[in-house]
């Protein structure tokens, strides 16, 4: 009795050569069950060589369409996916590259009503999130559950990855709150193939952990920087206050850490933001004036006209925005705009922000 066919045997030949994986492994590969959740920067070459290397059934999580943006870096999609649910479009995509495998999409964000569901059905879960929220949400149901998930993020050139398991050094080891710093979602850019070079080193250890070789980050943090083309592990030691790692810990759904700040922030039904569809006619009006809070270098690369004060110099420049007019405040997806105007209304300035920012805008 064989393990594959011959499609299959020619396929994953490459794999069954190496000692360390060979029939018995490529074998695991194949009866594995991989959540990955994101399918976004990170998520795309996860996915993209988790289904090359024939792991038999893959879930992919996500609730974001994708943007003329996401290209830059999420190299699973085309032009021809723009507006179209990402899921979905990297599900046809992984099915096209090799079908042998099942692809399962979840159009919707992992969160607390779905992630045990979803985590207790899968043998490795990847996180290939961009937020805090998500992190400790999968961190804390693989606990529970007994589950093994891989960690990666990226900011700018810098990048970072880890594997855990429920028995070492738990993600709230490393980050008991979130760092008061942490970028937002949308406001910081990354250097495009960082997510590539992260995303590949979570389908290596995801391959290696399936095929029973050894993790080179489990239980330690690896910290790359793409820019000076430097590497470094640490070692990572468990928190003795950790309620995480407490034998006692249960998951609790009503945690408000499970809860992104991007998704609380950018709130279409505030009374100070401004739908998209809205901005054209407001931005004709006599009585308004725009204001671009984001950086000079994505102010000088494309605009909307209007002023342009960078958030972080706002506080110390209000003096220069007029007091007889509305200010229509954008940036790009509207988190810092938001921002803005919570600190321009303290100011009694009479501001708006725009929801989704620049990159609605320019979709409609």
């Amino acid at each position: 009795m064989t393990h594959f066919n011959s499609q299959e045997f020619s396929r994953y030949t490459r794999h069954i050569q190496l000692g360390d994986i060979g029939v018995e492994g490529q074998r695991k590969l194949k009866s594995a069950r991989v959540l990955i959740v994101g399918c976004g920067g990170l998520g795309a070459p996860v996915s993209l060589y988790l289904a090359a290397a024939g792991v038999g059934q893959l879930t992919l999580v996500d609730g974001d369409h994708v943007e003329l943006s996401n290209l830059q870096r999420q190299v699973i999609f085309t032009e021809a996916d723009i507006g179209l649910g990402k899921a979905i479009c990297a599900q046809t995509r992984l099915k096209a590259l090799n079908g042998h495998i099942e692809v399962n999409a979840v159009s919707e964000r992992l969160s607390v009503d779905n992630a045990e569901r979803l985590i207790q059905a899968a043998d490795l879960v990847i996180d290939c999130t961009d937020n805090f929220a998500t992190r400790y949400l999968i961190n804390d149901v693989c606990k529970v559950h007994g589950k093994t998930w891989i960690y990666a993020s990226v900011y700018q050139f810098s990048g970072q990855c880890a594997l855990f398991t429920s028995e070492q050094t738990c993600f709230r080891c490393l980050f008991p709150k979130p760092p008061s710093n942490a970028p937002d979602c949308n406001s910081n850019g990354v250097l495009g193939v960082l997510p590539g070079l992260l995303g590949t080193l979570q389908a290596t250890e995801a391959i290696k952990y399936l095929t029973g070789i050894a993790s080179g980050v489990a239980n330690a943090l690896l910290l790359i920087e793409a820019d000076t083309m430097q590497m470094q592990k640490i070692q990572l030691r468990p928190d003795e206050d950790c309620p995480c790692c407490n034998i006692n810990f249960s998951f609790n759904p009503a945690l408000a850490d499970y809860q992104p700040a991007c998704h609380t922030v950018r709130n279409e039904h505030d009374k100070y933001s401004l739908a998209a569809e809205e901005f054209n006619q407001h931005q004709r009006s006599k009585e308004v004036v725009l204001l671009d809070v984001r950086d000079k270098n994505e102010h000088d690369a494309f605009n909307l006209g209007g002023l342009h004060v960078p958030l972080n110099e706002l506080e110390q420049r209000l003096d220069e925005l007029p007091s007889n007019k509305k200010i229509i405040v954008y940036c790009q997806s509207g988190v810092r705009s938001t921002a803005a105007v919570q600190l321009l209304r303290q100011a009694n300035l009479d501001a708006m922000s725009v929801n989704g920012g620049i990159a609605e805008i320019i979709s409609q």
